[in-house]
């Protein structure tokens, strides 16, 4: 078994969620903060806090990057498919972010899929700013398989049962929201049914007014204020979203005296601090509201299929190979086995198409002598004979061109037809080139196309996004297949 990290990295101080995976699941080790000392560099200042606390070599770290330096985007698909999700999501990032997606990392999470729609939280970064905070990470020691988004975070340990309810009310019509604020940060979340729905950062004053805020009212009231409002207006992003049973401070916010009843009055809402549950709260030292982050990091790494991570393409995360070294035998073993059974499945299946060949032969030569008089044992000569091959009429097309693109023209959708800029078809082949409205009426149309029992593999079209417009330019190749012809041929 292994350790599992989740590393929250604030202005002044670290805090730091181990759990412990295995093959049953997992226990949480502990909990714990230590402060960040003076240093030149954020790096160093993390390695010298590190250096307190016991780790291991092989500790699995997950980190978030602050909400400033990431652009959130919830976007709406009216479909489902997961196929369909992959190939449209490029297109919509990059309509919505002012840079090329060469210049980015992106990835995305899906957070509800219900009546044919689905709902998709999208994380952009900038290259140079993942760079050089993998570089700061990496000055500590620090080599993150996990870098997420932080409010998508802070939902987890509520998913995942690890959230005191005491007596609050539960339920998939229940919501309830999630806000760990700060000097350098307010991560903000919204639950339904204890599933994320809403996940942003908003804005959030510097220290100086939060440390005024400890003992001055009026101070307190201008921190609160702007939050305040912000939360309202996330709110209402999501409509009559159900019932809101209670909003958890998490972080600086849940220390602050007086902050919660000045939010629960603003609000109109119970505001309580985030109390953790089962294990965490047991090794927890101090409030468990300090650890929400951190451990939603841990929990999010310890099962990251399906989640935001921009650790992709060129920031990928790579591992030492003598991590792995001592798996290295078992797996050749593995391999050995694999590739022996696979031989000798492959060698029984040649024998049993060889044995139905020779039988398919064997019962195609008897009908065509029966019928023919003669012995026939390919199929396409066979079909020719049949058909009247050898008579002048057997060259007449059963289609034509005209019938081919009126059967075209028919299952194109009326909510998604394309401007056709180029048709070129035969009796056995179809060639289009057009453009369509958007990345998402493109898929209905390839759809649609799909369809027709007549129409051949239509394979992933070539695409090209028109500058300054959601329109697409598109060229498709497939077979027409009810000709009853051969491609090439008559």
């Amino acid at each position: 078994m292994h350790r599992i990290v989740g590393l929250d990295v604030s202005g002044d101080k670290v805090r730091l969620v181990a759990l412990e995976s295995g093959f049953r699941g997992f226990s949480v080790l502990e909990a714990r903060s230590v402060a960040l000392p003076e240093g030149a560099t954020p790096g160093e200042r993390l390695k010298a806090a590190l250096a307190q606390l016991p780790r291991a070599e092989d500790d699995i770290f997950a980190v978030a990057l602050p909400g400033t330096q990431v652009a959130s985007h919830l976007v709406t698909l009216p479909f489902t498919d997961t196929r369909r999700i992959e190939q449209v999501l490029p297109g919509e990032v990059e309509g919505a972010i002012p840079f090329d997606l060469e210049e980015v990392v992106w990835d995305h999470a899906v957070l509800s899929q219900a009546n044919g729609r689905t709902e998709v939280l999208v994380g952009v970064v900038r290259k140079s700013v993942l760079q050089q905070a993998l570089a700061s990470l990496a000055e500590a020691g620090v080599d993150p398989r996990l870098v997420t988004f932080a409010p998508l975070a802070l939902a987890t340990p509520s998913e995942r049962g690890m959230v005191a309810r005491d007596g609050a009310a539960g339920g998939a019509a229940v919501a309830e929201a999630l806000l760990d604020a700060g000097p350098d940060r307010a991560d903000f979340c919204l639950l339904e049914g204890e599933h994320p729905v809403l996940a942003r950062s908003l804005s959030s004053a510097g220290a100086a007014l939060w440390e005024s805020a400890r003992t001055d009212p009026r101070a307190l009231d201008r921190l609160l204020a702007p939050i305040a409002r912000d939360l309202k207006i996330s709110l209402r992003m999501r409509g009559k979203a159900g019932v809101m049973s209670r909003l958890l401070v998490a972080g600086e916010l849940a220390n602050l005296p007086g902050a919660a009843e000045k939010l629960a009055a603003d609000l109109g809402l119970q505001v309580e601090p985030l109390a953790l549950a089962g294990e965490a709260a047991q090794v927890a030292q101090g409030p468990g509201a300090d650890y929400a982050l951190a451990l939603g990091l841990a929990l999010r790494a310890q099962q990251p299929r399906g989640r935001l991570n921009f650790r992709k393409g060129e920031f990928a995360f790579t591992r030492d190979l003598s991590q792995v070294r001592g798996h290295l035998s078992r797996l050749a073993i593995a391999a050995a086995v694999l590739l022996a059974l696979a031989v000798g499945l492959g060698a029984a299946r040649v024998a049993s198409l060889s044995k139905q060949g020779r039988d398919y032969d064997d019962a195609l030569c008897a009908a065509t002598r029966k019928v023919l008089g003669t012995c026939v044992t390919d199929y396409r000569q066979a079909v020719a004979a049949l058909s009247g091959g050898q008579s002048k009429a057997a060259g007449i097309p059963r289609v034509s061109a005209a019938d081919v693109l009126a059967e075209l023209v028919a299952h194109l959708p009326d909510d998604a037809r394309p401007t056709l800029e180029e048709v070129d078809l035969t009796t056995t082949a179809i060639r289009l080139r057009g453009t369509a409205e958007s990345f998402g009426k493109l898929s209905e149309i390839i759809t649609a196309l799909k369809k027709d029992r007549c129409f051949g593999e239509i394979k992933q079209p070539r695409t090209e996004r028109q500058r300054g417009t959601e329109k697409v330019v598109f060229s498709l190749d497939f077979a027409y297949t009810c000709s009853g012809e051969q491609p090439g041929g008559v």
